[in-house]
C-alpha cells in the first residue's frame, strides 16, 4: 500500500476546500477530491480554470498537511469531447493530483475505450492516471465488462479502480481481482458490508457503507489480491454519521480503517 487517502464520497457534501480542511484535522495527509460536477463545466465550488481557486487550493492543501490523491469522478458520455477535459488535466499537473477516476453510463463500449484513449494521450504529457471504476448501477457493471474496455483503450495510463462494495454486489470476488492484469489495477476503495445485497443498490452506494471490518466483505483477501503499487482510500459514507463535525468523521474513518489494516498485517506475519 502507498499511502491511505481519505476518498471523496465520505464527505461529499462538503466543497473541495473545506474537504481538505476536514481531511487534514482527521489525520488524513491524503484525500480525494472533486474539482467539477460530474462532467468537466458542471458548476462546482471550485473552478479548475481559475487561478484564484488553484492558488487557494494550494494554500489549504498547505495548511492543512494534505496532497491530493486523485479528482473524481467523471462520467464519460458520447456527448463530451476529449478536450472538455483539458481544464481539469491542467488543474490536476498544478495541484500534484496524479489519478483521475471516471465511470460511464453509456452502453457502447467502443466509443467509450476511443473516449477514454483520447483523454488518456492528453493526460499522459501531465503523469496523469485515468483509473474506470466499475458500479452495479452503471453501465459498466463488472470487472470484467470494465477490464475489457481498459484494455481496448491500448493506453497504459488507463487502468481500474476496485470499489470494495462494487466488487461484492457485482458478484466478484477478490480472487477475480487477483487474476486481474497487476499493471491495470489502480486503486482500491475500501468499506465493509453485508453478504446479501439491499433492494436499493444506489443509496446503498451514497450513504450505507460499513467501515472496514464491520461487515462481511473478504476485506483481506481483497487487499492480498490487489498490487503493491495501489492507492488505498477509505470511502465510507453512511447515514447514520449524519451530524458528526467534519473532522470528527474523518478522524473516525481513518482510525478505523487504519486499525483494519494493522489488524490484517498482524494476521499476515503469524
Amino acid at each position: 500500500m502507498t499511502h491511505l487517502a481519505m476518498g471523496y464520497l465520505t464527505l461529499g457534501d462538503l466543497d473541495p476546500f473545506d474537504m481538505v480542511e476536514a481531511a487534514g484535522a482527521g489525520g488524513f495527509r491524503w484525500s480525494g477530491i472533486r474539482l467539477t460536477g460530474h462532467r468537466p463545466g458542471d458548476a462546482w465550488p471550485f473552478n479548475p480554470a481559475s487561478d484564484a481557486d488553484i492558488r487557494r487550493m494550494l494554500a489549504t492543501m498547505h495548511a492543512a498537511d494534505v496532497r491530493l490523491a486523485n479528482v473524481c469522478t467523471y462520467r464519460f458520455t458520447a456527448n463530451i469531447e476529449p478536450q472538455a477535459y483539458l481544464p481539469v488535466l491542467a488543474a490536476c499537473a498544478k495541484l500534484g493530483v496524479g489519478t483521475m477516476i471516471c465511470n460511464s453510463f453509456e452502453t457502447d463500449e467502443e466509443m467509450l475505450a476511443g473516449k477514454l484513449a483520447a483523454v488518456a494521450d492528453l493526460a499522459a504529457p501531465l503523469e496523469i492516471k485515468l483509473a474506470f471504476e466499475f458500479i452495479p448501477v452503471s453501465a459498466v457493471k463488472t470487472l470484467g465488462q470494465a477490464l475489457r474496455i481498459v484494455e481496448a483503450t491500448g493506453r497504459d495510463n488507463v487502468g481500474i479502480v476496485v470499489d470494495a462494495l462494487h466488487l461484492w454486489r457485482s458478484g466478484g470476488t477478490p480472487q477475480e481481482v487477483a487474476n486481474a492484469p497487476a499493471n491495470r489495477m489502480f486503486a482500491l476503495q475500501l468499506c465493509d458490508g453485508p453478504l446479501t445485497s439491499p433492494d436499493d443498490l444506489y443509496a446503498e452506494m451514497r450513504s450505507a457503507r460499513l467501515m472496514p471490518g464491520e461487515g462481511e466483505f473478504d476485506l483481506a483477501g481483497l487487499m492480498r489480491a490487489m498490487p503493491a503499487h495501489a492507492e488505498v482510500e477509505a470511502e465510507v459514507p453512511n447515514f447514520s454519521h449524519v451530524g458528526l463535525p467534519p473532522a470528527q468523521l474523518a478522524r473516525l474513518a481513518r482510525q478505523k480503517t487504519e486499525s483494519f489494516l494493522q489488524s490484517i498485517q498482524a494476521e499476515a506475519v503469524r
